[in-house]
């Protein structure tokens, strides 16, 4: 259960309560769903940074959008951007 315990920390950006993790683990048995996409409904989604190039960091790595969204297929993420990057990036 511990490393049920650790995992759902790292997916969810907090340290889930038994309940959540009994209702996480419940819901992956019914569904058949995997551990990351049940996870994701309860998850605080990660806020990014837009640098210039459209790119951010995740953990010490460059990348995009469409990078994490492939890496990290059952994840949300926020991005932020201010209106001169998305003037650089429509041009």
């Amino acid at each position: 259960m511990k490393n049920i315990k650790k995992t759902l920390t790292e997916l969810l950006s907090f340290e889930p309560g038994r309940e959540l993790r009994v209702m996480i683990l419940r819901e992956c048995k019914e569904s058949g769903k995997s551990i990351e996409e049940v996870a994701d409904k309860y998850a605080l989604p990660p806020l990014f940074t837009m640098r210039d190039d459209g790119t951010f960091i995740y953990n010490d790595e460059i990348m995009t959008k469409e990078q994490f969204s492939q890496r990290f297929p059952h994840r949300r993420f926020v991005t932020l951007q201010s209106r001169r990057q998305k003037e650089l990036l429509n041009k």
